[in-house]
């Protein structure tokens, strides 16, 4: 099993991180909170705060970056690996109004040909794996299975899923059921063919 500390905004910072490790060593990977790239491709000194290598010294560090804009993703992503981080990870999971309203986060969910099309982009240009965050969809976990199909098109690093939609925002899931109807099918087939 692996250890992966989520990123709460705040809260899990390089001081949390330094400490969190310190005190309870063995998280394979720290996610940083997002950092939200901008159009002048310049890291803010708060971001350089979270991300400069000298502030995680030691520590399994993976930034996140929240963005639509395939250059943009790719100035940061970029930047980052020249850092010495071997991984980036990609939020298409963040539910916040503010972030979705700009199509951000999980509101990029929405827009499955303008997602398919900035995937492309960033696998072509990052120098280094992506990660991707994601939910299920935006209202139905059933809308997953497209998701899924296009993130399948890409070498995605490694896929992580919130197990609710953007609309439970961090909730419990509607229903109070996790896996939909027409998941039991796919475990079951998963696990009798191995796929």
């Amino acid at each position: 099993m692996r250890y992966y500390v989520a990123p709460l905004e705040g809260l899990t910072g390089t001081i949390f991180r330094r400490i969190h490790h310190r005190y309870f060593p063995g998280a394979d990977k720290y996610y940083t909170p997002f950092l939200s790239t901008s159009h002048d491709h310049v890291f803010t000194k708060r971001e350089k705060r979270e991300i400069l290598p000298e502030y995680n010294e030691g520590l399994p560090v993976v930034p996140q970056l929240l963005t639509r804009r395939a250059e943009d993703f790719l100035w940061a992503a970029n930047r980052l690996f020249e850092m010495g981080y071997p991984e980036v990870n990609l939020n298409l999971g963040c539910p916040s109004g503010t972030v979705t309203a700009k199509g951000k986060g999980s509101g990029f969910l929405a827009f499955p040909e303008e997602l398919d099309a900035f995937l492309a982009e960033i696998f072509a240009g990052a120098q280094g794996p992506v990660s991707i965050k994601t939910r299920l969809g935006i209202r139905d976990p059933e809308e997953f299975w497209p998701i899924l199909e296009c993130y399948n098109r890409y070498p995605v690093y490694e896929l992580t899923v919130h197990l609710r939609v953007q609309k439970d925002m961090y909730r419990p899931p509607s229903g109070g059921n996790i896996w939909p109807p027409s998941w039991h099918k796919a475990a079951i087939r998963s696990a009798i063919t191995g796929i």
